[in-house]
């Protein structure tokens, strides 16, 4: 049985002025970007809300006009670990819906997010219609996958507190008004939320880190941290 996928509608954008339109892999063009905003429906869900679920059936593509979402995936040991991050202007659910096949992860809503939805019966007659679009999301699919398999490397080749020193300096470059629980961090790196607050006691210790702000991590040495990260 599956899960149900729960949307709640929100207050409706204009996509001609839409911040992130440069940033959508669907609104390439003014054809485009009219077809979308004629078949689209904006959503909008709360900070631990999931916006769709691993092993339901896709049943279009979300784009995020703000807030943060994140795509993790649950092992068999019921441990949760973070796949990929996205932000304004992402894009969700895309890779399931062409591939045909269900979610491989849960998609889940980290602080609120107001969200555009376009179901897969225009998502279909937009690229029909439109074969140039799916060079763009050809390079998009090719990025993701290449960072895909560069966490994975890493997450192969270095040790708890290596992964943990370069998840701090991932999540503060990229989404660095973003604070981050240890639970967040340990499914990003890949490791338990102990081994997490145990080794930010140690960062902070050895001066790269400052924690004393409850959950704000403050990086003191970002080139102390990159050495720990084993990054050149």
């Amino acid at each position: 049985m599956q899960k149900k996928d729960s949307t709640a509608p929100s207050t409706n954008h204009d996509c001609q002025t839409c911040d992130m339109r440069a940033d959508s892999i669907l609104c390439a063009s003014p054809d485009i970007l009219l077809m979308v905003e004629r078949a689209r429906v904006t959503c909008r869900f709360k900070a631990g809300q999931n916006i769709f679920y691993a092993g339901n059936d896709p049943l279009g593509i979300f784009t995020i006009q703000s807030g943060l979402v994140k795509l993790e995936v649950t092992s068999s040991t019921g441990a949760a670990h973070t796949l990929r991050l996205v932000g304004p202007g992402g894009t969700l659910g895309y890779r399931s819906l062409f591939a045909n096949e269900p979610y491989h992860a849960t998609a889940v809503a980290v602080d609120d997010c107001d969200l555009c939805f376009v179901p897969k019966s225009d998502i279909m007659a937009i690229f029909k219609n439109h074969p140039d679009l799916a060079m763009k999301l050809l390079t998009h699919i090719s990025k993701d996958l290449r960072m895909a398999e560069e966490k994975w490397m890493d997450q192969m080749d270095k040790g708890a507190s290596e992964r943990i020193a370069e998840a701090l300096l991932f999540l503060q470059e990229h989404f660095k008004h973003q604070n981050w629980t240890r639970r967040e961090i340990a499914q990003w790196a890949g490791t338990t939320p102990e081994t997490v607050i145990r080794t930010l006691a140690q960062f902070e210790k050895d001066r790269l880190i400052d924690q004393s702000d409850g959950r704000n991590i403050r990086i003191l040495s970002h080139t102390g941290l990159k050495a720990r990260a084993e990054l050149a």
